[in-house]
């Protein structure tokens, strides 16, 4: 028994010893990459056990390790996590832990979601932060022209407040909306809302074009979808805090101007018969005004001013900014100023609780010109019809003035009527998001966000009673809008692994939008003071009105997600959208889409291909939804704003359709994403879209109601295309960068079906929709040139036959001719030295054409002779017989064919920046900066393009005395503390 004892104390004493043996620890410390700053509370787990500690005050850690070669796990909020392996040898291991701010580039936001790059079946195309952030513009919609492929981004005006209009692979639909759904941080928004969020605070901009990411969304989705999502708080340990400053000036970006000068006006007046006289003319010689130096600044003021602190703790992230953007527009009496203050906040409340916001505040100031209008008064159109003899300023500097008699021109001087007839604007604006999200077992996420977006605009116009032209009497007008839009959505997301092998991602989710809409506006007379031009000093209330509008979304959608080894990917959603603007029958629509995706380099006969890094084949199909209608079209209406025999009458509207429902899309998408030597990213796309049972104001006969027409669901149209985009790191070494990237989409446009049966259908406009053809094409009396015997302007019959009498019978479709541009692109170069970076940014748009309305003024012959002319009325206009030219004689009337049709393509050198980051080994010196950079850059610096216009960027099919873009250039300074 004895001896027994001793052979079991022997054994448990080895026992222990092998145990020991098997057992060691690790200890080491945590610090960020960001500052080199020790981390507190990381966890740190061996992977498998329930065997973990985390850092201290000082970031460091002991781990006891049970058994031989381990893996730990580091952890920590705002961190990517890493995993390390460890043995009984390791004894010391010190991690250096990366915010997730350097993952950013691995990340794309999708419908309700983010997902990894490469991961992702379906068309999305991302712009980040470092492409917007330093635009010197109010709105960051400029920074995306030519940035990726498909996406038509076009100014409607050069006016710093003004929204640019967007477009997704053409345009889907004849009368009702093409713009696509905006998304900010969960939140539909409106284009108009863009000026007033910092482009600074935006993290990235993800472009959705195919179904299988567009489809997701269902109602509204059919003209494709731009995601927006600002910053959130990464930096862990100390807050980072970085100011932006900006400086600079605006001014005209083109230079097509042909106005005659006093000398050739002259000249111009005395052959044509118009002499007034060499006593006249002798005492205006002297003057010779350049209209265009008085209407538009050629040093419009820029600046700006932002500080934002961005932070994380275990438990809180936070992203904190405010900014001030002042800009003077380019032409007389327009400006915009903008105050805005955000807030983006996520806290970890419990392990299984995370709740959050993103709330903006902005305040804009605006001052706009009339533009688009012929009126002597609008600064744009008195560029062209003052006449250069015409001094709107007096000797000593003042202002030339139709109350003293010193103004000598005819009419008004526009400087002075815009003084006295100003039109001002304020908004208040708010875009807030809370959400929860519970975490109730591992990979069950149910989330539940609240969204709001509510502006109210206010209008002020003023005419003062002391102007001349005013007669004494003043007026005041005022309006009000106010938006309100409230959206809820609730989306539960179940993920899970099975063998490391079968991935899968389930997501059911209800969506609620509602829209409310007042708006409220009154105009009073016969103000007789100066200091009192409010609506309470008029006598008269010339004209008032008000009018509340609203609509609703109800929706309720799936998505699946498989993803097998990592190579096949495979994504499915269904989504039932219900619409206010469809009568209670018709509300409902389904939609769906499926996508597919084979990442082929990761097959084991692709193994040994080193110089192909990346290889992926995708499709997918589906269907979205468009109601971009008014919002009770399916409703019969009657009007109280009749008036019979002098008394307040009321008469039928609308005629109505309770049958009118869903625009529906179905979208095919193949694309193809090559990498070649982790430096070469090549991707082609090519798509399919069929749109049916198209939304459109379909033409009746007057004597059907007096209604004209009504809206209904006819036709179909096709739009095909193909998208091309590469990027590459040319030369990539320690020190220095040199990478190139281009882009280019080609869209095919063409209308299959109409209503009622019929081939083609003209509108009041200078289109005709015909079936087999592009719906953009120009409908329009060919211009044959000029009679050079004789003078007379020459037309082709429809039949092609030359003829002297202009008759709209002869109208043709103008084929080839589109106002929306098929090819598109852009592409620029960026190289890097050390600090030192130099970046260029090109866009361009071809085979894209416009009506130059502005001709038919500026070459009129004789029509509008009272207005300044062009040169070429004088230069090359015909006069005698054997002339050969494009300018009648003097006295044939211009009209409305292809003579004025240009060519408006163009490529413009849209951002050109020098920058230069100071090195780190003089920052750390300071104790005080973590980053400082110095930049300058140049906007619109340069514009290629046959257009005669003063620019050819602008959004409409005639051009007609457009607000031109402006080249900007400014200075800029970036500190991070």
């Amino acid at each position: 028994m004895k001896r027994f004892s001793l052979w079991l104390l022997f054994f448990a004493v080895l026992g222990i010893q092998s145990a020991l043996a098997q057992s060691y620890r690790v200890k080491g410390n945590v610090v960020s990459k960001t500052g080199d700053e020790p981390l507190i509370g990381v966890s740190i787990l061996q992977k498998g056990t329930t065997n973990g500690v985390v850092t201290d005050i000082d970031g460091n850690y002991e781990l006891q390790i049970q058994g031989g070669e381990a893996t730990l796990v580091f952890s920590y909020i705002g961190m990517q996590t890493q995993e390390l392996k460890v043995n009984s040898h390791t004894g010391v291991l010190n991690v250096t832990m990366l915010d997730d701010s350097q993952m950013i580039d691995d990340v794309v936001v999708v419908a309700y979601g983010v997902r990894k790059k490469g991961t992702i079946a379906g068309s999305v195309s991302t712009v980040k932060s470092e492409k917007l952030e330093n635009v010197p513009t109010a709105s960051f919609d400029q920074a995306l022209q030519g940035q990726t492929p498909g996406l038509t981004v076009m100014a409607a005006s050069g006016e710093p407040s003004r929204a640019a209009t967007f477009q997704i692979r053409g345009t889907n639909s004849i009368n009702s909306g093409t713009t696509p759904l905006f998304i900010l941080d969960g939140v539909p928004v409106e284009s108009s809302s863009f000026n007033s969020i910092n482009p600074s605070d935006i993290e990235s901009i993800s472009v959705l074009k195919d179904a299988s990411s567009t489809s997701i969304y269902g109602a509204r989705a059919a003209n494709g979808v731009v995601v927006i999502t600002t910053k959130r708080g990464r930096n862990i340990g100390d807050a980072n805090v970085t100011f932006r400053g900006q400086w600079g000036f605006s001014q005209l970006a083109g230079s097509n101007w042909d106005m005659m000068n006093t000398t050739e006006r002259i000249q111009y007046e005395k052959e044509i018969g118009l002499d007034l006289g060499d006593e006249y003319y002798d005492k205006v010689k002297g003057i010779d005004v350049n209209w265009m130096d008085e209407v538009f600044n050629n040093n419009a003021p820029t600046q700006s001013y932002e500080l934002s602190v961005n932070g994380a703790t275990d438990k809180t992230n936070y992203y904190v900014s405010g900014g001030f953007f002042d800009q003077d527009g380019i032409t007389f009496g327009s400006s915009f100023r903008r105050y805005n203050v955000r807030a983006n906040v996520e806290n970890r409340a419990k392990e299984w609780l995370k709740l959050g916001t993103s709330t903006m505040l902005a305040y804009q100031e605006t001052e706009q010109a009339v533009d688009g209008d012929y009126a002597i008064y609008a600064p744009i159109s008195a560029s062209h019809f003052m006449l250069p003899y015409w001094n709107p300023y007096n000797e000593d500097g003042s202002l030339a003035s139709t109350n003293d008699g010193t103004w000598k021109g005819s009419g008004v001087n526009p400087i002075e009527w815009l003084i006295n007839n100003p039109i001002k604007y304020k908004i208040y604006k708010v875009i807030s998001s809370v959400f929860a999200e519970v975490t109730p077992i591992e990979g069950l996420t149910i989330r539940s966000q609240f969204g709001v977006d509510y502006s109210h605009d206010t209008g002020f116009s003023t005419s003062t009673p002391s102007y001349s032209l005013n007669a004494g009497l003043g007026s005041a007008g005022r309006s009000s809008l106010d938006n309100l839009t409230l959206t809820i959505t609730n989306t539960v997301n179940y993920h899970f692994n099975l063998k490391n092998r079968h991935d899968f991602n389930f997501m059911l989710g209800q969506e609620g939008v509602n829209y409310h809409s007042e708006n409220f506006n009154v105009t009073t007379s016969k103000q007789n003071n100066d200091a009192l031009v409010n609506l309470s000093s008029g006598s008269f209330a010339g004209s008032w009105g008000d009018s509340t509008t609203e609509y609703a979304f109800l929706s309720f959608f799936g998505r699946g997600e498989y993803n097998l080894d990592g190579k096949y990917y495979a994504d499915f959603s269904v989504r039932a959208d219900a619409s206010s603007r469809f009568g209670k029958d018709n509300r409902w629509a389904g939609f769906w889409s499926v996508g597919l995706m084979w990442d082929f380099k990761k097959e084991e006969f692709f193994e040994g291909y080193d110089w192909l890094t990346n290889a992926q084949l995708t499709f997918s199909t589906g269907t979205s939804g468009n109601s971009s209608i008014s919002n009770y079209e399916h409703l019969a209406l009657v009007t109280g704003s009749s008036n019979y025999l002098g008394e307040t009458g009321i008469k039928p509207s609308q005629r109505g359709n309770e049958n009118l429902t869903w625009e529906k899309l179905w979208t095919t998408n193949v694309g193809l994403r090559l990498g070649f030597f982790n430096r070469v990213n090549f991707t082609a796309e090519f798509y399919n879209k069929l749109t049916s049972d198209m939304l459109m104001q379909v033409p009746v006969s007057y004597a059907d109601g007096g209604y004209g027409a009504y809206w209904d669901n006819v036709g179909a149209m096709v739009n095909r295309g193909i998208e091309l985009s590469v990027d590459a790191d040319i030369i990539r070494t320690k020190d220095f960068t040199w990478n190139v990237f281009a882009n280019a989409s080609y869209n095919k446009n063409k209308l299959t079906e109409l209503y009622n049966g019929i081939d083609q259908y003209v509108d009041s406009n200078v289109n005709m929709y015909a079936v087999g053809h592009d719906v953009a094409n120009f409908y329009m009396v060919r211009y044959a040139g000029v009679n050079p015997a004789n003078g007379d302007a020459l037309w082709y019959t429809k039949d092609g036959e030359i003829t002297n009498v202009f008759s709209e019978e002869d109208r043709v479709l103008i084929e080839g001719k589109s106002f929306i541009a098929p090819w598109q692109g852009g592409f620029g170069t960026t190289l890097s030295w050390k600090g030192l970076m130099l970046s260029a940014q090109f866009s361009w748009m071809a085979d894209r054409w416009a009506y130059n309305n502005d001709r038919i003024m500026d070459e009129s012959n004789g029509l509008y002779t009272s207005y300044n002319q062009s040169k070429r009325l004088l230069y090359d206009r015909w006069k005698e017989p054997g002339d050969v030219t494009d300018i009648p004689r003097h006295g044939v009337t211009p009209q409305f064919d292809t003579h004025y049709l240009e060519n408006a393509s163009f490529l413009r050198l849209k951002n050109l920046m020098l920058s230069y980051n100071l090195p780190q080994s003089v920052l750390k010196s300071t104790k005080f900066f973590n980053g400082a950079r110095v930049y300058v850059q140049g906007q619109n610096l340069l514009t290629f393009t046959k257009f005669t216009g003063l620019d050819p960027e602008f959004s409409a099919n005639i051009y007609r005395a457009q607000y031109p873009m402006s080249r900007q250039f400014t200075l800029g300074v970036e500190l991070n503390f």
